[in-house]
Parts: structure tokens; C-alpha cells; sequence
């Protein structure tokens, strides 16, 4: 069965003659005899009354009309939505990140609002980038993202609409091997010889911790740095020094066994924020991203 064969049988109805409908259809009467006979077969009962000259519909024939007319009619709605998607306008989400996608949940919420805001005549593409603090900052003074995530350190200027995502706690992550394992809480003057490895020099950890220890007049030794935290957390785990890190990088940004994480006797918080140039004209996906963004920071504590 075919839908050729549903208009057919549906014209014959309409004129109540195989002739007007040949016409209509533009074919010939034998052709759509044999298009009717061959629909009959399929569905093995006789649509149609054929007596003389006069055309009716057979009980059977009645049934499968009403069914024939809406399999037409859901055959044209269906033609009518797909042509909307010849012209389907195409919108791009651009935001830059310090690194903290998947271990903020930053990936989690995206799919929650791709599910929200789903529409099937529209194509959204999300240009997502992952850089260090001053890249990111820099890829929005320059108008190359709409919006993005930074850490506390930015410079919150009149011309910056800025909202708390997050806030997170800087602690000390050790090997469960080591000695300062066993502590409660740990103070900056505990520092000895200790060798500590921190992330990248670029980052704002790394910033924020330079400046606790220039605080405390404290002078440490930094045996290394690296771009990537689960680098970082490998060497920790494998009690090759310590580390000073947030705490929510440590609990969801990995799954490296073998760590500790202790608070700091002052605690230090790391706020993470949404930031967006004023003047910056959102297209209606990213406004509603933003929108999206900025109400979830009590669920996401």
C-alpha cells in the first residue's frame, strides 16, 4: 500500500466513478483499476460496490475511507512541519571556561538546558572554550564569546554584568600516606621541606595561593607545576609532594585514588562567577542560557 493508491481510492470516492477520478489523477482508467485491484489484494477485502455504472463503498470500503483521509492529512501536516526546516535558523552559544567544565557540573547543566529548550525547528550550536583566566578574560574584552565562567581576580568593572555561580573551599590535598594525612586542619606556618606541586602559574589557584603565603610571609617549595589537575593529583597520590586545591575539584574532577583533603585552619573560599560585557547583545538561546545559568547557583552548593 502506498499513498499514491490512498489518493486514488479517496478520488474515486469523491466522484463515484473510477473515470472522473483517472481524469483527476492524471491516469489512466485501466491503471487505476489495477491500482485499486492490487489495494484490495493487500488489504484482502473489496472496497467498492460495482454495479453498472454506479461506484459505492462496500462496509469495508466505508472503514478504510476515514482511515485513508487521515493518513492523507498526517502525510500533509507532516510535509507542512518539514518544510519549515529548509530555512531551520541556526543559532551559536559562545562561552569560554578556566577549567573547570566537568568538574563544576558546567557539562551537567548543558544538557539540562538542551532538554528544557528543545526545539525541533531550530539547530543551536554550542562553541564552547576551555582556557586559563587571563585567556578567558581576554576572549571577552574582545567580544570572541558572549559569556564566560572565572574565578574571584577579575577586574568587576561598571562595564561587566557579573553573577556567583559557585563558591568552593581551597584545602590541603595529600597523600593518604603521608604524615599530614592524619591532621584535622592544617596552618600555613605547619609548612617544613615539603615539596608542593601546584597548577599552572597561569591559573587563578595558583595566584590566590601565592598570595596567602606572601601574607604569612611564608616561603615554600614549589618542586612543580602543571597545566592539567589530575596530573597534579596523580603526583599527590603518589606521595610525591602536596598540593593546595579547591575542594570540588578533588571530590567530582577525577577518579584518582589515594587522596586526602584537609581544611585550612582560615579557610580560603574561591568564588566562581558568570560574566558578561553590558553591552553585549545575547541572541535568544544564550539569553536564555544566561537566564539558566544564573539561577542555579543555591542547587549547585
Amino acid at each position: 500500500m502506498n499513498f499514491n493508491q490512498l489518493r486514488y481510492f479517496v478520488a474515486i470516492v469523491k466522484h463515484g466513478s473510477f473515470w472522473s477520478a483517472a481524469l483527476e489523477e492524471y491516469i489512466s482508467q485501466s491503471s487505476l483499476s489495477k491500482q485499486i485491484k492490487a489495494l484490495e489484494t493487500e488489504l484482502g477485502v473489496v472496497l467498492f460496490n460495482r454495479t453498472g455504472n454506479k461506484i459505492t463503498l462496500t462496509e469495508a470500503g466505508q472503514c478504510f475511507y476515514d482511515y485513508a483521509l487521515q493518513l492523507l492529512e498526517t502525510k500533509n501536516e507532516m510535509h507542512q512541519e518539514l518544510m519549515a526546516f529548509e530555512d531551520t535558523p541556526i543559532e551559536e552559544v559562545k562561552f569560554a571556561s578556566i577549567p573547570i567544565v566537568s568538574s563544576y557540573k558546567i557539562s551537567t547543566l548543558l544538557s539540562e538546558f538542551q532538554k528544557v529548550n528543545k526545539n525541533r525547528r531550530q539547530v543551536v550550536n554550542y562553541n564552547i572554550l576551555e582556557e586559563e583566566q587571563k585567556d578567558v578574560l581576554m576572549l571577552l574584552k574582545n567580544d570572541k564569546v558572549d559569556f564566560a565562567f572565572v574565578r574571584d581576580g577579575f577586574d568587576q568593572l561598571p562595564e561587566y554584568e557579573h553573577r556567583l555561580f559557585m563558591t568552593d573551599e581551597i584545602g590541603l590535598i595529600c597523600s593518604q600516606e603521608s604524615e599530614l594525612a592524619q591532621l584535622q586542619e592544617f596552618d600555613f606556618s605547619m609548612l617544613r621541606d615539603e615539596k608542593i606541586i601546584l597548577i599552572s602559574p597561569k591559573s587563578e589557584i595558583y595566584r590566590i595561593l601565592m598570595e596567602k603565603l606572601r601574607k604569612v610571609n611564608k616561603e615554600c617549595n614549589v618542586a612543580a607545576t602543571m597545566t592539567r589537575h589530575r596530573n597534579v593529583f596523580s603526583m599527590v597520590a603518589n606521595n610525591v609532594g602536596i598540593t593546595f586545591f579547591t575542594k570540588r575539584m578533588l571530590e567530582e574532577g577525577h577518579s584518582i585514588e589515594g587522596l586526602k583533603y584537609v581544611p585550612l585552619a582560615m579557610p580560603i573560599y574561591s568564588n566562581v562567577y558568570i560574566v558578561k560585557r553590558k553591552e553585549k547583545t545575547l541572541n535568544a538561546t544564550t539569553e536564555k542560557f544566561w537566564k539558566f545559568l544564573c539561577g542555579k547557583y543555591q542547587e549547585y552548593q
